[in-house]
């Protein structure tokens, strides 16, 4: 079955669908993240959704990453690669409320801490110019904070 051309649509009987292929009718626990239920994952849902299609424009939307090189958290940890969306262009475009993903796919989420970053120049860093990263992440990767503080 599919979800149908007209009539009222139903975000749980989206979920049933994407779930398992029944418009309508199957088990659905807990919330429905309308973020996962099209793009995959289980961000703010009590299921695991399956990712869409993901060669077909512009469902779901762009898909193609960039990195932002050499971040550590707060929490410790080695230095890390991050991913965002390529239409952002350079990491210094990056602003409050951007997200940052740990997979060139964009499927996953970079976990709620403090990050820093060396600033060597380049497309990589956000800050850039010798000066230091100060951001903050919140859930679903959501970039809360963007410092750049001169050492």
């Amino acid at each position: 079955m599919a979800v149908p051309g007209s009539g009222t649509l139903s975000m749980k009987a989206m979920a049933q669908e994407a779930l398992y292929g029944t418009y309508g009718s199957g088990t659905i626990t807990g919330s429905i993240g309308l973020y996962a239920l099209v793009n995959g994952g289980n961000q703010n849902s009590g299921n695991t959704y399956p990712a869409v299609n993901q060669d077909c424009l512009p469902n779901p939307a762009n898909r193609s990453s960039l990195q932002l090189t050499a971040v550590v958290a707060a929490m410790g940890g080695g230095s890390s690669t991050y991913y965002y969306n390529s239409s952002f262009g350079n990491a210094s475009n990056l602003v409050v409320g951007n997200q940052l993903f740990t997979n060139a796919t964009l499927g996953s989420f970079v976990p709620g801490d403090s990050y820093t970053q060396d600033g060597t120049t380049g497309s990589t860093t956000i800050c850039g110019n010798g000066q230091i990263l100060s951001l903050g992440v919140g859930s679903n990767g959501l970039i809360t904070s963007i410092t750049c503080i001169n050492p």
